[in-house]
């Protein structure tokens, strides 16, 4: 059985991307050392909205999962999607089903806060490793989306802090 991960950053006052969508301002923060590659190595699918799908597929350099099997969950059909790259289109639920079911690795429900919010509220999302930027960015698009995760507490499993101030939460939900 497949465990479904959250690895996201979040501005101090929770903010994933800016107030035009953007992500520059973790920029500054590219140079630290945060495991990136010991965790995408265990990941064998991402899944993902069609808002951030967009979003990536917009990056310089190209497909950055490539290797990986990509789901994208949208109502929309996906023209000249990269190689592995499919769309879901049965909802959330039967997605988690899915993914459960699989025997290729973990899979990483990636960037939106809605999407990982609807894990959670499904109680799909078995680990979330958050990393808070010291950066304050007043408005943007929230972490998570107002209303749209339930109450409920995560255990902490771990803390690291870097020297440029940024710090990693890790955390368990049961």
């Amino acid at each position: 059985m497949s465990t479904i991960r959250g690895f996201i950053a979040a501005s101090l006052d929770s903010y994933i991307a800016d107030r035009d969508g953007g992500i520059g301002w973790l920029t500054p923060f590219d140079d630290v050392d945060y495991d990136y590659a010991g965790f995408i190595a265990g990941i064998g699918t991402v899944v993902m909205g069609r808002g951030t799908f967009d979003a990536v597929a917009g990056f310089e350099g190209g497909w950055p999962y490539a290797g990986k099997r990509g789901i994208v969950v949208t109502s929309t059909p996906l023209p000249d999607a990269p190689p592995g790259v499919e769309a879901w289109h049965a909802g959330v639920p039967a997605l988690i089903a899915h993914l459960r079911a699989q025997d290729g690795g973990n899979a990483w429900v990636v960037g939106g806060g809605g999407l990982q919010a609807a894990f959670i509220a499904a109680d799909a999302l078995d680990r979330l490793d958050l990393f808070v930027i010291p950066v304050l960015l007043g408005s943007g698009v929230p972490l998570f989306p107002p209303e749209a995760t339930p109450s409920r507490r995560l255990a902490l499993e771990g803390t690291e802090s870097y020297a440029n101030g940024m710090v990693r939460l890790r955390y368990a939900l049961s």
